[in-house]
């Protein structure tokens, strides 16, 4: 028998109630940002053999969300020579505008059941790792937007003296976000999409030099959806295969200043659009980009990049999308409680849309942690930008901003609540949507 919607929530609200009151395990907080995220750009839970080496050693200059809390920690449940981590979060949100409208817009409740399990090896050399997760969101009124979205993943990396090579999988089911470029807005039901998404990286160190070569194959396979009218929404055409080859060599100028060099290639390749002519939709592009990781003594550390970028379409419609590539971030410690965060970024994004293939996205932002207590940190964060797309009078201008609180109550339970705000304007004679938006939630993260 089918089950109202207000019984759906009185059940999970009942079996939160019970998770959390009854848990007798030792969980942790192996993190500080509790709300799971379905992100088809990361590649793992763990960190790739490159962001690991960029890392070791440091021992200033960490920021607030970065620093360790021993007494917070989850030690994970010990399985031979491997680590399990596992964890329920529980994640209850109010947003007022759940079809990302301009006018008319409709709010609703929503509940996610997120359950997770990370293993990883305890070993003193070379690393395994793996991952499963699920998030299951169930609106209050609004049960047609229902939807279950699935991940998983697994990798390692093989030490070589000097030297490693690391490779890893992910593949996931993912609700596509109502503010996507394309037909999202006017789908009924949620659509869903599959990501699987491979890499392969290998890092050699010659004393200050550090050389390594990655290849990454991204692919998306999207599932039609349905207007409200019975007419099909058409998203297969967005099917994809998108392979990157990346080269980087970076060399120490000192301890505290590297200066590195990166060039990637990119092919994609679309499985339903014809391969030459007008409707072609395939596209290949190359970046390089000269950048610098820094420690400015105990206040600031950044890595900023700046180069070129060009993207060539088959199509004789799309025009290349060229232009600066540059990216950006940098932390500065305020105090020991303080961490201000900028970050900036300037590249090229498929459009997904009509007549257009391709737009140059500019976006920058600032984000404020501060450690109230030892075991609560107050958040706000910022961001702008503006997407001008290739081919159509199309420009989007978009703004963010949100506050957080993240509460470790002990190594088993851990609170967050945050506020987010977005506004999208969209302009010209092909412009897309444009909507205000207001997210409040509340998540309760359990770690076993």
């Amino acid at each position: 028998m089918a089950c109202r919607a207000g019984d759906r929530w009185l059940f999970l609200a009942a079996m939160s109630v019970l998770l959390g009151a009854g848990s007798d395990a030792t969980a942790q907080v192996q993190t500080l940002d509790w709300n799971t995220s379905f992100d088809p750009a990361d590649l793992g839970a763990f960190p790739t053999p490159s962001q690991v080496a960029a890392t070791e050693g440091d021992t200033e200059n960490v920021g607030v969300l970065q620093r360790p809390h021993p007494l917070y920690q989850q030690p994970g449940d010990h399985l031979g020579g491997f680590i399990v981590y596992p964890s329920l979060t529980l994640t209850a949100a109010y947003d007022d505008n759940i079809f990302v409208v301009q006018n008319g817009a409709v709010g609703d409740g929503i509940l996610t059941v997120t359950p997770e399990v990370d293993i990883q090896s305890a070993w003193s050399r070379d690393l395994l790792w793996a991952f499963v997760k699920a998030s299951e969101d169930v609106y209050a009124t609004h049960s047609n937007q229902d939807a279950t979205q699935a991940l998983f993943g697994a990798g390692g990396r093989l030490d070589l003296g000097e030297a490693n090579l690391s490779g890893g999988v992910k593949f996931g089911q993912y609700v596509l976000p109502r503010a996507w470029d394309n037909a999202g807005l006017v789908s009924v039901r949620p659509i869903l999409y599959d990501f699987t998404g491979l890499y392969a990286e290998f890092l050699e160190t010659f004393n200050r030099l550090k050389l390594s070569g990655r290849v990454d194959d991204h692919i998306y396979a999207y599932r039609n959806g349905l207007a409200s009218d019975g007419l099909e929404v058409f998203e297969q055409g967005q099917n994809r295969n998108v392979a990157i080859f990346t080269g980087k060599a970076e060399y120490g100028v000192s301890p505290d200043t590297s200066l590195y060099v990166t060039g990637a290639f990119n092919s994609k390749r679309y499985d339903l659009a014809p391969t030459t002519g007008a409707q072609a939709l395939n596209s290949q592009g190359y970046r390089i980009v000269a950048g610098s990781t820094f420690n400015l003594t105990d206040l600031v550390r950044g890595d900023v990049q700046l180069g070129y970028q060009d993207q060539q379409y088959v199509s004789p419609l799309f025009r290349p999308v060229r232009g600066l590539s540059a990216t950006g971030r940098i932390n500065w410690f305020v105090t020991p409680l303080t961490t201000v965060t900028f970050t900036g970024v300037r590249a090229v994004e498929d459009a997904g849309v009509i007549n257009s293939a391709g737009y140059l996205t500019t976006t920058g932002g600032v984000q404020v942690d501060h450690e109230l207590l030892r075991n609560l940190i107050l958040g706000a964060d910022f961001t702008g930008g503006r997407d001008q797309y290739e081919g159509i009078d199309r420009t989007d201008n978009h703004l963010a901003a949100g506050l957080s609180a993240k509460w470790l109550v002990n190594r088993r339970v851990g609170v967050t609540f945050t506020y987010a705000f977005t506004d999208q304007r969209s302009e010209g004679a092909a412009s897309g949507p444009s909507f205000k938006d207001n997210r409040v939630t509340l998540s309760t993260a359990l770690r076993f």
